[in-house]
């Protein structure tokens, strides 16, 4: 079961903040997903579909983009879907769920 977003300001400044702090490996296939996701009858991402032959040329462009724009795309889409797992404590960073982030600071952030 997933949730929408219905948190704080600061919560979805973290949560924009620990999506750039992800590694390039998860960057490039989370950007790659966001195009491999399929489209329902509303115009609405259906995160049950996925196009392969999409993820495999989207993973290919996203070997040649920075850092920051994967992560800006990332949560360009993330607020569009705005969806996060029950309880509200992590953001769906894909259409299907399996990648998230904390609406909090990460910990190693917030250690001193």
């Amino acid at each position: 079961m997933a949730w929408s977003w219905s948190h704080s300001q600061e919560a979805y400044y973290d949560a924009r903040d620990n999506v750039g702090q992800k590694s390039r490996e998860w960057l490039e296939v989370c950007y790659a997903e966001w195009f491999a996701a399929g489209v329902d009858d509303c115009g609405c991402i259906d995160g049950n579909s996925f196009d392969e032959e999409e993820y495999s040329r989207a993973l290919e462009n996203a070997r040649e983009l920075p850092d920051d724009v994967l992560a800006d795309h990332i949560w360009d889409q993330m607020q569009e879907m705005a969806t996060c797992d029950n309880g509200g404590w992590n953001a769906w960073c894909c259409p299907s769920g399996c990648h998230t982030v904390s609406f909090s600071p990460e910990e190693s952030k917030a250690t001193p």
